[in-house]
């Protein structure tokens, strides 16, 4: 709608990212305990597993550094528990590629923003941080406790210190921020909402961008 030679280029980029054998077979094991358990609930007219099932199939393969207790939320019934396969000092599959292609923006002049929708209770963006700067990386996390009104400025703040990734759920900056400095966009999960990726994917893509935008996901 702009019209052309207004914005550089827009690019988008799919990398498929394989489990380890270890996490795909404890990931298939988690699969057919808890698809047993989802068949007997909904034969029994319950619903209520169906959430949590989708949630914990999702989820696990992001958090395989942390033990995995799955209950039934209402009877509190254990259902299924993963122990944990990697160390702080593992790095899973998906955090080396992230790492990879944070140290090759690096090398270009470019700086990443990194998105996770598990910011909550599942943070991985902690983990995160932690990997990234053990590359040599300088790191920033935009959490929900930054306001509304003062996230612009406090991101500002970080690049003015020189940062290299900044880390972030999209909800937090799906609309009214102007992220020109990061002109290569990562996801790590895409999640539900459809407008939050379409709205996030273009924080660095817009009026005043004067390097090609790359979005990976």
């Amino acid at each position: 709608d702009i019209g052309a030679g207004v914005l550089p280029d827009y690019t988008e980029h799919f990398t498929d990212v394989a489990m380890s054998d270890e996490q795909a077979e404890a990931y298939k094991k988690l699969s057919q305990i808890l698809s047993a358990e989802l068949r007997q609930a909904l034969a029994k007219g319950d619903p209520t597993l169906m959430g949590v099932v989708l949630q914990v199939l999702l989820a696990w393969p992001e958090c395989a550094f942390r033990d995995e207790l799955v209950r039934h939320p209402r009877s509190k019934a254990t259902l299924a528990f993963q122990r944990s396969l990697f160390t702080a000092d593992e790095v899973m599959p998906k955090e080396q590629a992230l790492i990879d292609l944070c140290k090759q923006e690096k090398r270009r002049g470019r700086k990443v923003l990194a998105y996770s929708v598990y910011t909550g209770t599942r943070d991985t963006t902690t983990r995160l941080k932690v990997l990234l700067e053990r590359e040599g990386l300088r790191v920033a996390v935009l959490r929900a406790s930054v306001s509304a009104t003062t996230r612009e400025d406090w991101v500002a703040d970080q690049v003015e210190r020189g940062i290299d990734v900044l880390l972030t759920n999209p909800e937090l900056v799906k609309t009214g921020l102007d992220l020109l400095d990061f002109p290569t966009i990562v996801y790590m999960q895409s999640g539900y909402n459809v407008y939050t990726l379409q709205q996030a994917s273009r924080r660095s893509w817009r009026i005043g961008q004067k390097k090609d935008v790359a979005v990976h996901f």
